[in-house]
C-alpha cells in the first residue's frame, strides 16, 4: 500500500504535528486513542455513551475510500509512533451528494490548542474537490462549547435541533476572516510540501 501523504503543521502552541489520511492500518491506534478519551468526549463524539470501539466500528472508521467517506488524523511529529491527537471525518449523505456529515474528535490533552479549528479548516479544503459544498454536524444539546465555537467560525443553525452547517458553495466560501486565513495557511503549506487534497485517483 502506498504511504499516505504527510502534511506537517503546528498547533497554536508550536507543537509540530503530522496530518494525513487514515488507513486500515490505523485501526489499533484508533482503538487505543478512543479508550484514552474522557467519557464526556466520547459521548459528545457519538451522542451516546460508548466505552470502547468494537472491531466492526474500528474497521468502519479506518477502511475509508477518502471520497464518500473521508478521514484524516493527526499525530505528534516528535513521536510518530505515539497515539494520535485526533481525527477529522466527513461522510457524504445518501440522497444528498453535495452534503457531508462531519465530526471532529480531539484527544483531551490537546483540546484548546487549535487542533479543532485546524481539522475543520482541513475538511473545508478537502470537501470541494469531492463535490461537497455543505458540511453538516450534529451536536449534543449540552455541548454548548462546541456549538458556540462552530458558530463563531461561521456555522449556521438549521431547523433541526443540534444541526449546524457550513456553506462552502461560494468561491471563496463566505467564512469569518480568521477561519479563511487558517484555510489559506494550510493550503499554502500543502502546496509547498507537495500534499494534495484531491481524492485518490484524481488527475
Amino acid at each position: 500500500m502506498d504511504t499516505p501523504p504527510l502534511l506537517r503543521l503546528r498547533l497554536r502552541d508550536g507543537t509540530p504535528i503530522g496530518v494525513r489520511p487514515v488507513t486500515p492500518e490505523d485501526a489499533p491506534r484508533l482503538t487505543r486513542g478512543f479508550r484514552a478519551l474522557s467519557s464526556e468526549t466520547r459521548r459528545f463524539r457519538f451522542l451516546t455513551p460508548i466505552a470502547q470501539l468494537s472491531d466492526e466500528q474500528a474497521r468502519y472508521l479506518t477502511e475509508v475510500d477518502q471520497y464518500d467517506h473521508v478521514a484524516w488524523g493527526a499525530t505528534p511529529l516528535l513521536d510518530p509512533e505515539a497515539d494520535g491527537f485526533g481525527v477529522a471525518r466527513m461522510v457524504r449523505l445518501p440522497g444528498e451528494p453535495s452534503v457531508a456529515e462531519f465530526s471532529i474528535t480531539v484527544v483531551d490533552e490537546v483540546q484548546g490548542h487549535g487542533m479543532g479549528s485546524l481539522f475543520l479548516a482541513l475538511l473545508a479544503l478537502l470537501a470541494p474537490p469531492r463535490g461537497i459544498d455543505t458540511l453538516r454536524a450534529y451536536v449534543a444539546s449540552d455541548n454548548t462549547r462546541m456549538t458556540n465555537w462552530m458558530r463563531s467560525l461561521g456555522a449556521a443553525t438549521t431547523d433541526m435541533a443540534g444541526d449546524l452547517t457550513f456553506d462552502l458553495s461560494t468561491h471563496p466560501p463566505r467564512l469569518p476572516v480568521r477561519f479563511a486565513r487558517k484555510m489559506r495557511r494550510i493550503q499554502e503549506e500543502a502546496e509547498q510540501q507537495g500534499v494534495s487534497f484531491d481524492p485518490p485517483g484524481a488527475v
